[in-house]
């Protein structure tokens, strides 16, 4: 009878646990085929990447499921890549090397690059979404959103991850970088020297974007001395 007690207490303080982390980091949104996200059960965490008192909770996930190894596709850790890269982002939804793995994996599983392919637990953009919906001010996750979207052919999605990310981190160099380059994709080449005069008044991005819009004849360097 104590026993039992013991087990019906126990449970008593892990389920309401469990339930908040849940619902901490909810699958949202829907794929890109209009199909709402889905995916597995929270287990150890949810972590936020970007928060400093979390931070001490995540080597453990990388040192059992997201090892070099992993990040590089070359094989899993405990037997599954796949499953490595998923349990890794349930943990930590916001895992900016994690999400960029996933998105690469996606990237070779589309060009069939991949020895032994194996669908992904959940699409990307879902795992995307979560991350956003976990930590909504973590540019990383917008940036890598953007990038994913734009590389799955919907540029207008792309543009206003891009342009969300902005809004929390208007001075960010490398946002502003990117963001001009992917400009620079649509055409629209005032708006991505605009971005790029942000990108270098900010930081010191690669000369290889001013050089692109000094060869379209958009950044004039006479008018800039």
């Amino acid at each position: 009878m104590k026993l039992l007690f013991a087990t019906v207490l126990c449970l008593a303080y892990l389920l309401p646990i469990t339930t908040q982390a849940r619902n901490a980091a909810p699958w949202v949104g829907v794929d890109l085929n209009g199909v709402p996200c889905n995916g597995g059960e929270q287990g150890y965490g949810p972590w936020d990447y970007t928060k400093a008192d979390e931070r001490s909770n995540i080597p453990v996930v990388e040192q059992h499921h997201f090892t070099p190894e992993v990040e590089n596709h070359i094989k899993g850790k405990s037997g599954y890549l796949v499953s490595d890269l998923d349990y890794t982002l349930r943990a930590v939804p916001n895992h900016p090397k994690a999400l960029l793995s996933i998105i690469r994996y996606q990237e070779k599983l589309n060009k069939k690059l991949l020895k032994n392919p194996m669908p992904l637990a959940s699409p990307v953009e879902c795992y995307l979404q979560r991350a956003i919906h976990f930590s909504p001010e973590d540019v990383s996750s917008y940036s890598l959103f953007a990038y994913y979207l734009k590389e799955s052919g919907n540029p207008e999605k792309a543009a206003k991850a891009y342009q969300k990310a902005l809004t929390i981190s208007p001075n960010n160099a490398k946002l502003a970088y990117s963001y001009s380059l992917f400009l620079i994709e649509q055409k629209q080449y005032d708006k991505a020297l605009e971005h790029a005069k942000k990108a270098y008044a900010h930081g010191k991005p690669p000369e290889s974007l001013k050089n692109k819009l000094i060869k379209l004849g958009v950044w004039k360097e006479a008018a800039d001395k």
